[in-house]
């Protein structure tokens, strides 16, 4: 009898503590996941402003018009900023449902983000598939990955232009960011592995896509560089967040 006391003992504690690692693999998860938001979001959005607040800087003086028309621009932004980290803020809430996102709804959220990133002053194009819809969820994931793409090209690769390829018709998200600014500090073609090999590439990129279970490879020359993303549409159930979401 004490035998088999011992035993249940035994298995209660395994049982706890591969519980408990789980639960910590989880919290882990969603703290990075919550910093990818704030690091791809609100500090992206913040640079924006930054960027152009420096050169009204240098305008003040000779344009006080056009210092004017660029300061309503600037507080334009924050306000869209400031609404869309209160709906960001929703998504922490609960999911009660698989809610889609249309290819319309889609294209306003880019189309807006596009638009505001063009005027720090580089082009920007936006091109989608015909049709298609996505998850909610995913929808905010990818429309990070876009941000934080155009973000270095502006920054880092000093592009005049980029360009944004997102199909989603078919059975995985396709995302194309490129650009003809500087490229990266190495050239060639490499994927996911590699990089994370070589510990080269956009670091925030990688992280997200290896946690939506995508894939990528980057492109790197010296007139530009190409990132090409390939997202499933659902994330297998090995994934720790989804672990949590199960138990």
């Amino acid at each position: 009898m004490l035998e088999g006391v011992a035993r249940q003992v035994a298995t209660d504690l395994n049982t706890f503590f591969s519980k408990e690692r789980l639960e910590l693999a989880a919290i882990k998860h969603e703290r990075l996941r919550l910093a990818r938001e704030l690091h791809d979001g609100v500090l992206q959005s913040l640079t924006g402003a930054t960027l152009q607040l420096r050169q009204l800087s240098r305008l003040v003086e000779e344009y006080p018009e056009s210092v004017r028309n660029r300061l309503r621009e600037v507080e334009e932004l924050m306000v869209s900023e400031q609404r869309e980290l209160r709906g960001w803020i929703e998504t922490l809430k609960p999911v009660t449902s698989a809610a889609m996102a249309s290819k319309t709804e889609v294209a306003m959220a880019l189309g807006a983000l596009c638009d505001r990133v063009s005027r720090w002053g580089m082009r920007v194009e936006l091109h989608l598939s015909e049709g298609g819809s996505v998850a909610r969820t995913l929808g905010d994931e990818i429309y990070r990955i876009v941000q934080e793409g155009l973000s270095n090209a502006a920054r880092h690769a000093r592009a005049h232009d980029t360009r944004i390829d997102l199909d989603l018709e078919g059975e995985c998200i396709r995302l194309v960011v490129e650009d003809n600014g500087c490229g990266f500090p190495f050239q060639g073609r490499y994927a996911l592995a590699a990089l994370n090999a070589r510990n080269w590439g956009p670091v925030s990129i990688k992280e997200r896509v290896v946690s939506l279970q995508g894939d990528l490879v980057l492109t790197s020359t010296l007139s530009g560089s190409r990132i090409e993303i390939t997202l499933p549409r659902q994330r297998s159930l090995s994934h720790p967040e989804l672990i949590r979401r199960a138990g």
